[in-house]
């Protein structure tokens, strides 16, 4: 199986760790030693390789093809993924984005809100 540092390489067409240092932005030392202790970068330098690559996490970490019994492992790691992406994106909105975006979360929190606690519609007998 390939390793997840030589599917980025591939991915990102580089033969040498200096090359992909310098497209990933980190030092050769540091770089040299994830590759070698088989580490994963952090999560904005993994952010910035599924940039380059389009490919997302989950596949960059697995291969293209992986068993079914690893879905449950993907699907939770995903979502402190989509977490970790929306603290980012809210970490990038001025004043004024963020006034909106808290308003959208406030009525999607009512309408969640009234959806539980609204009753089942009942069929009309006859």
């Amino acid at each position: 199986m390939e390793s997840f540092w030589n599917r980025v390489a591939n991915l990102l067409n580089t033969s040498t760790v200096v090359e992909l240092a310098q497209i990933l932005d980190v030092k050769r030392s540091t770089l040299s030693s994830w590759i070698h202790s088989d580490r994963r970068p952090p999560m904005e330098v993994l952010l910035k390789i599924t940039r380059l690559t389009g490919v997302d996490i989950h596949r960059l970490e697995r291969g293209f093809s992986y068993s079914l019994e690893e879905d449950d492992e993907v699907a939770e790691h995903h979502t402190s993924i989509k977490r970790f992406e929306l603290i980012e994106f809210i970490n990038s909105l001025d004043d004024e984005e963020l006034e909106v975006a808290w308003a959208f979360v406030r009525l999607c929190e009512r309408r969640a809100v009234k959806t539980r606690t609204s009753k089942p519609v009942q069929q009309p007998k006859g």
